[in-house]
């Protein structure tokens, strides 16, 4: 009788990059919701944000279905604790996102300037022109309603 050893499984993709954006309804108020995880703070950070002051900016025109946050100690945004480490940052629901609630999709990193600073690209419905024709009519793509 012979044996061989049997191979290792296959190594699994990581399942998510880190980062999550959602849209959420709190007592007919909309908010939109950066989630980030514990590795994915360390490898943007240098440390964990939980407690930290933020601003956000979105992008608008080339920079549309971008999210701009950055490290601010004057910022008006806190990242919040959450399951294993996780944060989230609350923000209020800007104009060109869709206006219903929308479950977590993952995001990935457009880019990171410093340990202070990363722009998000948000999810592809986060994208102004999928919003109902909103970003087509400010730039004057097509007619408006009629007056």
């Amino acid at each position: 009788m012979s044996f061989t050893p049997v191979p290792l499984p296959p190594a699994k993709a990581p399942s998510s990059t880190g980062l999550s954006f959602s849209l959420q309804f709190f007592r007919s108020v909309r908010k939109a919701r950066l989630t980030i995880r514990a590795e994915m703070q360390e490898q943007l950070f240098g440390k964990s944000i939980i407690g930290e002051k933020f601003s956000a900016e979105v992008g608008r025109g080339s920079d549309e279905g971008k999210l701009r946050v950055v490290l601010d100690p004057e910022g008006g945004l806190v990242a919040q604790a959450s399951v294993k480490g996780t944060a989230f940052i609350s923000m209020g629901a800007w104009d060109l996102l869709p206006k219903d609630k929308r479950p977590a999709a993952s995001c990935k990193v457009a880019a990171s300037p410093s340990e202070k600073e990363v722009i998000v690209q948000l999810p592809e419905w986060c994208k102004p022109s999928a919003t109902g024709g909103k970003l087509a009519s400010e730039f004057g793509l097509t007619r408006g309603a009629k007056k």
